[in-house]
């Protein structure tokens, strides 16, 4: 696979300034046919699967119930995550130690153009409840001559005490999942202009117009989009200079489909993709542009995002309303509201024939109740028997988009 010319294989320290200067030269993309040779070479289960096969686009998609199928090799410890699914098909994401490092170096390539200082203290918005103290010890990540430390919230934690860390902290950057820096946003009531953010950028859900207004607004600072996948890594990033979204084509080979967009990662050795659609539409540009990073271009028009649910009295209910982390035995969550109205909520507990189970399908149907008035609904569970496809949403709706 080291055919591919990957930043990843030059050595860790020279990652930065390989990706700042991949930035900035004129874009030269994949030699496809030499790719597919590496891929065929990769293992027994793509050389299988590239019998007869001599094109690229003729090279069948991979999907996410592939994934179980695909081979992992690795010489050394490997590093498992699992994506926030979709549909039902959440998966296991196995890389290698040091492709989990360039994850996190491509992750970061966009801040290499912010205007941030060398020392930057960032706040992530994350799933869960907890809020770190502004005292944790720090693990400082080092990356093109900065210095990042990090503290992390809980979506779903009190907005008084991530409000709380954030006056004590004053990070110069606010990160994470849009939907739980807009909940904050909303919940908090007062002003957060005078906290000092230099940047805000989310990532992990499609960032809606009124999201990124408000965003924007709150803090009074720029907000630069970030976009990937937990299959496939970073894909790309809003840009500081034109305000477009650069993609990482460097590093991972982006396709345009009618079914959506198809990804190669080219630094990816341990679980190869090869072609994988994670179920998001992207319009991929290829015409000419005068931004200063020179890495194509592309527009999302449809990925992640949660719908809203419509109640019994024909009132929207925004999907922030729904923090079913705080309950006790809750491992996780997913709603679906049928055409006919009914909700289906699919969970995941830490048993279900305790009393604890009990427990939890009580006060799940409690807030469900709560929340949504004048609906009937249904406890399901296990959330892989949401049978939907695209891209994963927690909260899904068949009668509401909004």
């Amino acid at each position: 696979m080291r055919i591919a010319k990957s930043v990843k294989y030059r050595p860790r320290y020279e990652w930065a300034e390989g990706l700042r200067s991949r930035a900035l030269a004129e874009f030269i993309g994949s030699d496809l046919d030499a790719c597919l040779e590496a891929f065929r070479n990769h293992s027994a289960f793509y050389a299988r699967r590239l019998t007869g096969v001599s094109r690229w686009q003729d090279i069948k998609p991979l999907d996410k119930e592939d994934f179980a199928s695909l081979p992992v090799s690795t010489d050394g410890q490997t590093y498992d995550s699992r994506s926030s699914g979709t549909s039902g098909f959440q998966v296991t994401v196995r890389n290698s130690i040091s492709e989990r490092r360039f994850r996190q170096a491509l992750a970061y390539r966009p801040f290499l153009f912010y205007t941030l200082d060398d020392i930057v203290r960032q706040v992530i918005f994350i799933d869960g409840i907890q809020v770190e103290d502004a005292n944790k010890k720090q693990w400082p990540f080092k990356f093109g001559g900065r210095t990042y430390l990090t503290w992390r919230v809980g979506i779903a934690a009190p907005a008084e005490q991530i409000l709380s860390l954030l006056q004590t902290v004053r990070p110069h950057v606010i990160r994470g999942l849009s939907s739980g820096i807009v909940r904050f946003i909303d919940e908090v009531g007062t002003r957060l202009d005078g906290l000092g953010v230099q940047v805000v950028s989310p990532s992990g859900e499609h960032l809606t117009p009124a999201w990124r207004v408000l965003m924007g607004e709150a803090f009074a600072t720029p907000l630069l989009d970030r976009y990937g996948t937990t299959e496939t890594g970073p894909i790309a990033w809003q840009c500081p200079f034109c305000g477009d979204y650069h993609a990482n084509s460097d590093e991972i080979i982006l396709e345009y489909s009618p079914e959506g967009l198809l990804a190669t990662p080219l630094f990816i050795e341990s679980q190869a993709m090869l072609r994988y659609r994670p179920g998001d539409r992207v319009v991929m540009h290829t015409q000419e542009h005068d931004c200063r990073i020179r890495l194509p271009k592309l527009t999302i028009l449809q990925a992640r995002r949660d719908d809203w649910i419509i109640d019994g009295l024909g009132r929207k209910v925004s999907p922030l309303s729904f923090q079913f982390e705080q309950v006790e035995g809750l491992r996780a969550w997913r709603i679906h509201q049928l055409k006919s109205g009914v909700l289906r909520l699919y969970f995941d507990s830490e048993t279900s024939d305790s009393k604890l189970g009990l427990d939890v399908r009580r006060e799940l149907a409690s807030q469900l109740q709560a929340i949504v008035p004048g609906r009937e609904y249904e406890l399901v569970a296990g959330i892989w028997k949401l049978e939907r496809g695209g891209k994963f949403k927690r909260v899904v709706s068949d009668i509401a988009t909004g």
